[in-house]
């Protein structure tokens, strides 16, 4: 191949393992943004869909993928696809809407995921650069371009204005939001956010110095989060068979995607993808209502009631 064939190709090979599907469940429409459409999946308005789609990619082994606000935004259920074919359900760590930017945390795959680089070095008009996401859900599709501009501001909604943004050339369609625009190293320099209707050549994505920042923003909030049962999870839709089984009236539960080492939840035995479908005899349906009952829990601790897999379990919780 000639040098620049060579140089996307090698992009594309490098990372192209941590890129990642993301899908939605239950997620209602988004509102129109301003004048411009975000990459994701086209829909109309006040409409409740079923699914929808976008890009991510994975920046650490322990599971955690970038992606946009407005992909993660409002869905009762997350996974992601990676190309090897496996399916992880995915909860939202932090999500900004500000820079359009969001992690979502996968169950610990025992350190077995592939990881992207990011690279915050000053990117100059004229690189190359080359996208990779999944536009229209066509998976995994390379596109290549240039940095056109540098520093660009983009009002999406009012009073919501993206700034700082790269501007480039390469071809980004509904269904890209979310995934990495890398070098011709493969390291990832910004990831897709908006593209201009009705225009050719106009796409855009928030550097890695603005991700930077958000992770950064996450990290300081989960610190004061006051979480005291150890888990991380997720609302998840429950198997309605099993549901009936055991007499649950609620449609969802939480997803465990991370029980702490030695935590309360560890020491009652709890484990990744069980499913809290009550605390202290109270339903619990979604993952915010666990911070709720915790407030309310007494110094002898809490009942949790879980399924894992078909069967129903209850445990005692010391906080």
């Amino acid at each position: 191949m000639d040098a620049y064939s060579q140089a996307v190709s090698s992009a594309a090979e490098r990372v192209g393992p941590a890129v990642v599907r993301v899908e939605t469940a239950g997620a209602p429409t988004p509102q129109k943004r301003g004048k411009q459409r975000p990459g994701g999946p086209d829909r109309r308005a006040d409409q409740e869909q079923p699914s929808g789609q976008g890009s991510g990619v994975i920046f650490d082994s322990a599971g955690r993928v970038l992606t946009n606000e407005h992909v993660a935004r409002g869905g009762r259920s997350l996974k992601v696809i990676l190309p090897d074919g496996r399916t992880l359900p995915a909860a939202v760590e932090g999500a900004d809407p500000r820079v359009d930017l969001a992690v979502l945390r996968v169950p610990d795959a025992g350190h077995t995921l592939p990881v992207a680089e990011l690279n915050s070095a000053v990117l100059r008009v004229g690189q190359l650069v080359v996208a990779v996401g999944n536009p229209f859900g066509l998976n995994w599709t390379v596109t290549a371009g240039v940095v056109s501009a540098l520093g660009r501001k983009l009002p999406v909604s009012p009073g919501v204005e993206l700034t700082d943004l790269i501007q480039t050339d390469v071809p980004i369609n509904p269904g890209n939001s979310g995934g990495p625009l890398v070098d011709s190293q493969g390291r990832v320099v910004g990831i897709a956010t908006a593209i201009m209707p009705y225009a050719r050549g106009l796409g855009f994505a928030v550097p890695v110095s603005t991700v930077l920042g958000a992770l950064a923003r996450f990290r300081e909030a989960r610190s004061h989060d006051g979480h005291r049962l150890g888990v991380s999870g997720m609302t998840y839709l429950l198997d309605e068979r099993i549901a009936r089984e055991h007499k649950l009236a609620q449609a969802s539960g939480v997803l465990l995607l991370e029980v702490v080492p030695g935590s309360p939840a560890a020491r009652a035995s709890l484990r990744v993808q069980d499913i809290i479908v009550s605390i202290d005899g109270a339903t619990v349906d979604a993952a915010t209502e666990i911070s709720e009952r915790l407030t309310k829990a007494s110094a002898e601790g809490i009942d949790v009631t879980f399924l894992r897999g078909s069967r129903l379990g209850r445990t005692k919780v010391m906080l």
